[in-house]
């Protein structure tokens, strides 16, 4: 069941395009990367779901709620990090974490806000002014995860982390997806996101390129063939062909590849697995 939809999402900023069709849904229970570049209209998206700016055209739901007309009541319930960390400059951490949970009906918020500083190594005594940027980002996800939400909008939650608490933080989301939160996660770092996300969404000046499925059983594969039959190229992507080389990708299984490869009957070629890195290359870099 989709705990987030969105259906043909427009936004326009006078003459600049944030989105112009955006279409994708997230899972309940489900770990769902967001990519794309600068730009390309993730941030926009993010703020229509939460109802801070307004779309022209579209919509989109967060449990069922418009979340232009019910943002108020979505807001009850979902954890946001934002890719700018803006909070009280004067206020230590312990204070902001008081005034956070003053937003929210959650029990035991005190001693949630407190697991989590300790787990991402978070000093609650500091002034948020005194932080360096990754432990303002730490500020930020402890006051979302704290009211222990049903659903959780990061946007580049990982900026600024060294590796081992962006593991910890990883760690934490896929222990609560587990048990049914829901996770939207824009991020530019591509191995996070395939190493963790369930599906993963690319977005382009303000379209969905296409949604990829993480967990499929048959990882895509980027084949180069050279010399033999192209014509009998059957089921696959041609992603470049130069000559009598040509690349392709195949989404099938180990034997329908072999039975391709036997129909072309290459003079040689060379099978990768594809990782994100790649497929984002392939589609914003020129490459296909």
């Amino acid at each position: 069941m989709a705990e987030i939809e969105i259906q043909n999402l427009r936004k326009h900023y006078g003459k600049h395009v944030g989105t112009r069709d955006v279409t994708f849904s997230v899972n309940k229970g489900e770990l769902f990367g967001f990519v794309g570049p600068n730009g390309a209209g993730k941030s926009t998206t993010i703020k229509a779901l939460l109802g801070f700016i307004f779309a022209q055209g579209g919509s989109a739901f967060i449990c069922g709620l418009d979340a232009a007309a019910c943002s108020k009541e979505i807001k009850r319930f979902t954890g946001y990090v934002p890719s700018d960390i803006r909070l009280y400059g004067d206020m230590r951490i312990s204070e902001l974490l008081r005034r956070n949970s003053s937003f929210y009906k959650t029990e035991n918020h005190g001693v949630e806000a407190a697991r989590l500083c300790e787990l991402l190594e978070l000093d609650k005594s500091k002034r948020f002014h005194e932080l360096s940027s990754g432990n303002r980002k730490k500020a930020a996800i402890v006051c979302a995860l704290a009211p222990k939400p049903d659903v959780v909008i990061m946007d580049e939650p990982t900026n600024g982390l060294d590796p081992m608490i962006q593991l910890k933080l990883f760690t934490e989301l896929k222990q609560r997806t587990g048990g049914g939160v829901t996770v939207l996660l824009s991020s530019h770092n591509l191995t996070e996101v395939q190493e963790y996300c369930d599906r993963v969404a690319f977005i382009k000046d303000g379209k969905i390129l296409t949604v990829t499925d993480l967990t499929q059983v048959h990882p895509q594969k980027i084949v180069t063939v050279k010399g033999g039959s192209f014509e009998h190229i059957e089921d696959a992507e041609i992603i470049s062909r130069d000559g009598d080389r040509c690349v392709f990708r195949h989404s099938g299984n180990g034997n329908a590849l072999l039975n391709l490869l036997g129909n072309i009957n290459p003079e040689d070629f060379t099978v990768q697995t594809e990782s994100i890195e790649e497929r984002f290359m392939n589609m914003y870099g020129g490459g296909g």
